[in-house]
């Protein structure tokens, strides 16, 4: 059993506690004092520096201290406890540090060391010997209150000893059923899942069952007499046979029948192959003048595109022509209204006025060798100005004589393009569309001419100057009159075979209902038998639910002791670790009882916190660990009621409580 005592705390800039110390009692500290000093802070300190958690144990809470709400970031948060663990002295110290970044946002940084040695988060849980998570459940009630009812279960059932399934089958009799059962398996869930298993196939098996009775039922037939069936049967069977007797008599006269008119037909095949071979005549006759009008009108088609061709050409070509002599008539004015143009006239500089020789301060005349010097400049400028407008009018002349030697090379060209297409090109075209124009008229001339000798062409075969023809002709008529006078018993035996296939029909109705009255009587047989085999399987799937009802039986009584001992752990409470449900079986549940009333609804402070105290010290048993138990609400007793409910608590114990102290007052003992 590892044993944890929290000797002393110091923290620095932690939630309201600028600096603070405490000393904590070997056996009970009670924390009092009005709301807003600091008690819970007291915890929290505890609960930060060794589980990262606040008192509602969320995670990486805000512990940094904080002055008119604006938190002091330039100061580290330390939070230091001071502990016995397993009789050996450990100092367990957690420091935060903040870093301000540019755009004002923060990030906090916690390290951690034991006895002066820093250390990283997993070495610093690592140094202790036990489970961190172990050591929270024991100290702080409320991590495993809070817990979901299956998580809270998997851990109180680590609290019973072995309860062995075997030993309760052969304590109580109601289980001396499930003896042989369990000497050929290995557990409970393996003859549950067997019979479960075998329960499924058996209800498969069942089902299969009823449809084929279903099916074979449907195929019974009540009040048939089969002997009659048979007399029925044999009546039929001789009238067929005297039918056919009568028919093999009347097909005599038949053959006679059938020889003259294999003659008829074999004429009417030599009349038919005539008039076959003179409509292939006439047909192959049209196919000839087809031929011809098909090919007048491909040529006519040929012309008529050979003369649309000729026809846009014509048109290109003149067009053509018309844009080059709008052309050349354009050139024409430009070099007329080129020729016309003059280069301007040139304007001398204005003569020296008395202004410039007088001087402009103190009216005098200018001495003679600056009126000389003005006048020098005068005529330089004047020089420079006349030799420009020399200069600039032999340029534009230049570029005038460019411009018309321009103009001419492109009349000239113009000029002999509209001599070609006039003179060659467009002549060439209408020799085109005049062939074209010819090739027309004597296409569509012998087109109508072939089209005239198909219209006198006629649609029969005119087989009157055939002899053979002829004389087939009268040869069939003479043999088809002499064959309606023979009588080949044709409708006799029309007769005979209706008569014969009415008798066959009824033949085949009783024959019918003679196998089905066979395969009713087979049918009944089939009935008895799977009816047989269906009460079998249903005794059988009896006895698997019988022995699954039994297993239900065994496992409420394994959890009835179950419960009896996980109760037998604790002093005050009481375990309800299942709940009833509407179909009268039970589900799994997990609520701790104090006077058999739910811990949470219980309006008692003194048996709550008795439980708690209860449930603490016994997770503590169950973990192995034995550590401070830590009480919120402390003011619900008095002190003496108090002192009295934590005398028998064999652990450590930190009460927080609210008072009017205006102080924080610390109590030890």
């Amino acid at each position: 059993m590892h044993v944890v005592k929290l000797v002393s705390a110091h923290c620095e800039n932690f939630k309201g506690f600028k600096s603070f110390d405490i000393q904590f009692g070997n056996k009970i500290t009670h924390i009092k004092g009005a709301n807003g000093l600091g008690k819970s802070s007291v915890i929290e300190l505890i609960m930060w520096v060794l589980h990262g958690v606040s008192n509602n144990l969320s995670s990486n809470p805000k512990v940094r201290r904080e002055v008119d709400g604006v938190p002091v970031s330039d100061v580290h948060v330390v939070g230091e406890i001071t502990m016995e663990v397993d009789g050996k002295k450990v100092v367990a110290r957690k420091v935060q540090k903040r870093s301000i970044k540019k755009d004002k946002s923060y990030s906090d940084e916690n390290t951690y060391s034991i006895n002066g040695l820093e250390r990283n988060l997993k070495d610093f849980i690592a140094y202790f010997d036990f489970s961190f998570d172990d050591l929270l459940l024991g100290m702080n009630i409320d991590k495993f209150l809070t817990k979901k009812p299956k998580e809270m279960r998997e851990f109180l059932f680590k609290l019973p000893e072995d309860i062995s399934v075997r030993d309760i089958i052969l304590q109580y009799p109601e289980f001396a059923e499930l003896v042989p059962l369990l000497e050929n398996y290995k557990d409970v869930d393996e003859i549950r899942a067997i019979n479960k298993r075998s329960i499924k196939k058996l209800d498969e098996e069942m089902e299969d069952c009823l449809t084929r009775i279903d099916e074979a039922s449907r195929q019974v037939i009540e009040n048939i007499d089969t002997a009659e069936l048979e007399l029925q049967k044999e009546d039929l069977q001789r009238q067929i046979v005297e039918i056919e007797k009568q028919e093999d008599d009347s097909l005599a006269q038949a053959t006679e029948y059938d020889a003259m008119s294999k003659d008829i037909l074999d004429l009417q095949f030599k009349k038919s192959e005539i008039e076959r071979q003179a409509y292939f005549n006439l047909a192959k006759q049209k196919k000839e003048i087809q031929k011809r009008i098909d090919e007048a009108e491909i040529q006519f088609r040929q012309a008529m595109n050979d003369s649309s061709m000729a026809e846009m050409d014509k048109k290109r070509i003149e067009d053509n022509i018309s844009r080059k002599k709008a052309e050349k008539a354009r050139l024409l004015k430009d070099y007329t209204l080129l020729s016309e143009e003059t280069f301007c006239n040139y304007i001398p500089l204005p003569e020296l006025s008395e202004d410039v020789l007088t001087c402009p301060t103190c009216g005098q005349e200018l001495p003679g060798a600056v009126k000389a010097q003005k006048i020098a400049e005068y005529d330089e400028n004047s020089r420079k100005q006349r030799q420009k407008y020399e200069n600039d009018k032999t340029e534009w002349e230049r570029r005038q004589e460019d411009r018309k030697t321009a103009i001419n090379v492109k009349g000239q060209a113009l000029k002999t393009e509209i001599e070609k297409l006039e003179m060659d090109e467009l002549p060439t075209i209408e020799e085109r569309l005049k062939s074209a124009n010819e090739r027309k008229v004597t296409a569509n001339g012998a087109k109508n001419k072939a089209l005239e000798e198909l219209n006198a062409i006629p649609d029969k075969a005119d087989l009157s100057d055939n002899q053979e023809y002829e004389s087939l002709c009268q040869e069939i008529a003479k043999k088809e009159e002499a064959l309606k006078s023979v009588n080949t018993g044709a409708d006799y035996r029309v007769t005979l075979r209706n008569r014969k296939a009415e008798i066959q029909a009824e033949l085949d109705l009783v024959k019918d209902k003679i196998k089905d009255a066979y395969k009713s009587a087979e049918a009944e047989d089939r009935v008895a038998s799977i009816r047989e085999a269906l009460s079998i399987k249903e005794q059988a799937k009896s006895d698997y639910q019988k022995i699954n009802d039994l297993l239900d039986q065994l496992e409420q009584k394994k959890n009835e002791l179950m419960v009896v001992s996980i109760d037998s752990h604790f002093n005050k409470v009481k375990w309800q670790l299942w709940a009833d449900v509407k179909n009268g079986n039970y589900k799994p549940d997990c609520i701790p009882l104090i006077d058999n009333k739910d811990l949470k609804d219980n309006s008692n402070k003194a048996l709550v916190l008795e439980a708690k105290i209860d449930i603490a010290t016994s997770i503590q048993r169950i973990t192995g660990i034995t550590a401070p138990v830590i009480i919120d609400d402390g003011e619900a007793l008095d002190t003496e009621n108090l002192h009295k409910i934590l005398a028998d608590c064999e652990c450590q114990v930190i009460v927080t409580s609210v008072s009017d102290n205006k102080e924080l007052q610390i109590e030890v003992s």
